[in-house]
């Protein structure tokens, strides 16, 4: 009997997974040939080919629906304890540096506009992103205080900045390479500052 439960659930799941691949590729596919403006809920069904129910239960909106299409493209970031804070520091900027590295020139520029232009998908897209990043940051700093090595006064986002902060400068301001010589640079100026700013309470 249970083994006649397992076989009926595995297709199932198979079939959920395509569809989520389906959407999610048909988005990236439409954001590149029509950008983020003219994209739309009914194209992205059309371009799938699955129903407007299984996209919507899935994803209700539009900013949604591009985050998650955004995120495929992107390694998670998981909790990171190598057992001290500067061991942590120089992952965590590796981990940082290898998402941020992952970018599709065809639809980069258009999306750097709405995020500026438009708070809901700003929003939509820190929930997939940014917010993951500071949870793992919090940990970080959490693990460090306990062990001594950070004074009280910091807190996550402030940590993350030192280390996000430089890496999108170079990246997408400056237009130049993640170099293994550059995040070296940065792991060492994020601890510092982590440090010291943690000192000062």
């Amino acid at each position: 009997m249970s083994v006649v439960t397992t076989e009926r659930a595995k297709p199932g799941r198979q079939r959920s997974e395509a569809a989520d691949n389906a959407i999610l590729d048909a988005t990236l596919d439409l954001l590149g040939e029509h950008g983020y403006a003219s994209l739309t809920m009914a194209a992205v069904i059309a371009k799938s080919g699955v129903s407007s129910a299984t996209l919507y239960r899935r994803w209700p909106t539009k900013q949604e629906l591009v985050a998650a299409a955004l995120a495929t493209l992107h390694a998670e970031i998981v909790d990171i304890d190598t057992g001290s804070l500067r061991t942590d520091v120089i992952a965590m900027v590796h981990a940082s540096a290898d998402a941020m590295a992952v970018r599709r020139e065809d639809i980069a520029d258009d999306l750097a506009i709405e995020l500026r232009r438009n708070p809901e998908f700003r929003v939509a897209v820190n929930e997939k992103f940014i917010l993951p990043r500071r949870r793992v940051m919090a940990a970080i700093v959490e693990r460090a205080q306990l062990r001594g090595e950070l004074g009280a006064s910091i807190d996550a986002e402030t940590a993350y900045a030192f280390i996000a902060g430089p890496l999108h400068n170079r990246m997408y301001v400056q237009g130049k390479p993640l170099s293994a010589a550059f995040q070296r640079t940065v792991a060492t100026g994020a601890l510092a500052a982590m440090i010291a700013v943690a000192a000062e309470g």
